[in-house]
């Protein structure tokens, strides 16, 4: 079954675009298919490829703004409201995996942006998740002190002041007191890649358009396309 959904999703690429363009997905060592996801969502049946001299019509009053509910957004998303209890599972998952690694959860979670009317760029007739209202771009998170609540045991003191998260500078941390971080955004992107129920499409560094941000989405289809080495991770330590 992954072997006949992996040839399903080529032949997809291969037919929005052409043959150098989705081998380079092929190619690509960063790329998975994780196949086709097995329960239905309201926006699965929206085309993803406009037909030659059509027009991109984007939501209306479908497009809502929202604040968070567990967590809070630093600006409102634009998201389709069918998204909203998607995102609101995405912040229950950075909850459990902050807590154990900073003693708290993030004040505010830091985005790039959501809903945007548009196609994929550099693609001509693909239409961006975006342009539905069914992705966000994540960028990073904002940590306040950690004030009486519990340290955990290995977290250095410097750890207990405010802090930001980002992707630029700590999916690959150049210095070692990040390393923490690091440890965090990719335990983060990892749980959610195990999550077809909140997103079903993350893509991240090293992609040369993603190196600040990481895309999630709720396409029809599942992928991956991000890297990190899962023992150097392991062996990743805060001083």
């Amino acid at each position: 079954m992954r072997r006949f959904s992996a040839l399903a999703l080529a032949l997809v690429l291969l037919g929005a675009g052409t043959h150098a363009l989705a081998q380079s997905f092929w190619d690509d060592p960063y790329f998975r298919s994780l196949g086709w996801p097995t329960v239905a969502y309201k926006l699965d049946g929206i085309p993803r490829f406009l037909e030659e001299r059509t027009q991109l019509r984007c939501p209306g009053p479908e497009i809502v703004r929202y604040h968070g509910t567990t967590l809070r957004f630093r600006n409102p998303l634009r998201v389709h409201y069918a998204f909203v209890e998607r995102v609101a599972r995405f912040e229950e998952v950075v909850e459990e995996v902050a807590i154990p690694i900073y003693g708290r959860a993030p004040r505010r979670i830091v985005h790039h942006g959501a809903y945007n009317c548009r196609l994929v760029r550099g693609r001509r007739r693909r239409v961006s998740e975006h342009a539905l209202g069914n992705a966000i771009d994540l960028t990073g998170f904002a940590f306040g002190p950690l004030g009486d609540r519990e340290a955990p045991d290995d977290m250095p003191d410097f750890f207990r002041r405010a802090f930001s998260v980002n992707v630029k500078d700590h999916w690959s941390p150049r210095h070692r007191r990040d390393t923490r971080h690091a440890i965090f955004l990719h335990t983060l992107i990892a749980r959610l890649s195990e999550r077809p129920d909140i997103f079903r499409g993350i893509v991240g560094p090293p992609q040369r358009r993603h190196l600040s941000h990481i895309h999630l989405d709720a396409a029809p289809w599942r992928y991956t396309w991000f890297h990190y080495d899962v023992h150097e991770t392991a062996a990743l330590r805060s001083p």
